[in-house]
Order: C-alpha cells, then structure tokens, then sequence
C-alpha cells in the first residue's frame, strides 16, 4: 500500500471563524482541515467575473513555472555584460528625461518623480544637484511647490 505523503500548512483565523469552520466541516461529516482544503481548491469564483481558474496552482502548473523562471534566469544570470548594457540604456532615458524636463523649467514633475522614487528627504537634494549640474553653476534657485529656493 502506497502512502500519500502529506504536508502541514498553518491558517490564520479568529476564533469564531474557526468555529464556523468545525461548525461547516461537521454538517457534511468532515474533518475540518480537509473540509477548509477541498473548499480552497473548488472554491466557486464566478463572483469576481470569469475566473474559473483555481485558487491553488495544479502540481504541472507549479513545475511549468519553475522551469521558465530557471530558464529566465539562466539567460540574465551568467551575463554581466548584458545587465551592465541593460542600466546604461536606463541611465541615458533617465538623464534625458531630466534634461528635458529642466530645460523646460518643469522642476515640479521633476521634483515629485524624485519624490516619488526615493522620497521627500532626498528629492529637493537630487533636484539641485540635477539642476546645477544641467547649468553649470555652483548654486541655483528653483520654485518647488510654492517659494522659491535657494539651492
């Protein structure tokens, strides 16, 4: 006789929720843990429109996953050149987009994409250095969400 190898997987519920649970499990003559198992995998999903799809991946779908990321990373990993080619094409659309948007006297949007990506207390920093660089000058003044600023 083969053996189903089994694992252990933890919930998180409240009390009563859990109670609900043995309480539903019980009804039809199950445990609660299977009960919880056979409900997740044919859990009825038509209220989130078309998606017949499961909510645990199928054992084939899990290993096709596995495979393309290992494959994926087969590709990127071993090449150094490539992801050095790869941020020097980011850096120049970054810089050319900062370029443009200074040269057009568009600190704001500047101001809040820097805000944005490394927030509030580096952005007014990156600003200025941006800036003075664009220009050449030792100190700028820039109008950021209101007073005008020495930078």
């Amino acid at each position: 006789m083969t053996r189903v190898e089994k694992k252990t997987f933890y919930i998180s519920c409240t009390d009563g929720e859990w109670a609900e649970a043995k309480r539903r499990a019980a009804a039809v003559g199950m445990k609660t843990s299977p009960y919880l198992v056979e409900r997740a995998l044919n859990a009825d999903l038509s209220i989130f429109g078309d998606r017949p799809e499961p909510l645990v991946l199928s054992a084939e779908d899990q290993s096709r996953m596995c495979s393309q990321i290992n494959f994926m990373m087969s590709i990127i990993e071993p090449s150094s050149a490539w992801m050095e080619k790869l941020a020097n094409q980011v850096a120049f659309l970054r810089d050319a987009k900062v370029t443009e948007l200074i040269s057009e006297g568009r600190f704001d949007e500047l101001f809040l994409a820097f805000e944005t990506l490394f927030g509030p207390e580096q952005a007014e920093a990156l600003l200025a250095k941006a800036v003075k660089d664009w220009h050449g000058a030792k100190s700028v003044e820039v109008k950021v969400r209101g007073p005008t600023r020495r930078m």
